[in-house]
């Protein structure tokens, strides 16, 4: 699955929110769902804080938002090392605490790592470690997917 990063935020979460599904195919009867949901803090009457996933109406910068993928095995075999890769649009930036062990791309997609294990080259020709706000993709690879199993993928952003 694959959204193009050129589409503005407001198109983005429509598109994401969407429960169509975004891939259907008979040889790999995998289909999935993307969504976004704002993380809003509230507090409660004895003051106790707590965070709410709610359906982005208005986001601003700074907004802490979930970019998520649900995938479902609607054939009647197991599907063996699917892969879901999220291009990051350009109006957001994974956020600092992404799970260290998720595979990402810092060049658009050609190279894939952790994080911690990756550089750029800056505008001056200096390589430094990459940074969450170095992010272009995210991909997930799934060993096994059986019939009827289903799920969801997840990763954190901020709104720029």
């Amino acid at each position: 699955m694959s959204y193009r990063c050129t589409l503005g935020l407001a198109t983005l979460i429509a598109v994401l929110a969407s429960t169509a599904p975004a891939f259907a195919n008979p040889s790999a009867p995998v289909e999935l769902s993307g969504y976004v949901k704002l993380e809003k803090v509230t507090t409660d009457a004895a003051g106790e804080s707590r965070v709410e996933r709610v359906d982005p109406e208005v986001v601003v910068p700074g907004d802490r938002l979930i970019f998520g993928t649900r995938f479902a095995n609607r054939g009647a075999v197991p599907i063996e090392r699917f892969v879901v890769s999220n291009p990051v649009p350009a109006s957001v930036s994974v956020a600092s605490d992404i799970d260290e062990a998720m595979l990402v791309s810092v060049d658009g997609g050609k190279a894939w790592g952790r994080l911690g294990d990756l550089s750029i080259t800056d505008a001056a020709g200096q390589q430094r470690a990459a940074m969450p706000r170095d992010v272009t993709h995210v991909r997930w690879v799934i060993a096994q997917i059986a019939p009827g199993e289903s799920g969801e993928l997840e990763f954190p952003v901020t709104v720029r």
